[in-house]
């Protein structure tokens, strides 16, 4: 994803579970695709 970074990796470098990544990226994929569905 970012920056070619695995889950893991931006886990590392941000400070957080790998899990809360994961999560997180579900998340603001879910909005995004939302937001376009109404564009």
């Amino acid at each position: 994803f970012y920056g070619n970074l695995t889950q893991s990796q931006i886990a590392d470098q941000i400070g957080i579970s790998q899990m809360h990544v994961s999560r997180l990226l579900t998340k603001a994929l879910t909005k995004l695709r939302r937001q376009l569905a109404e564009a």
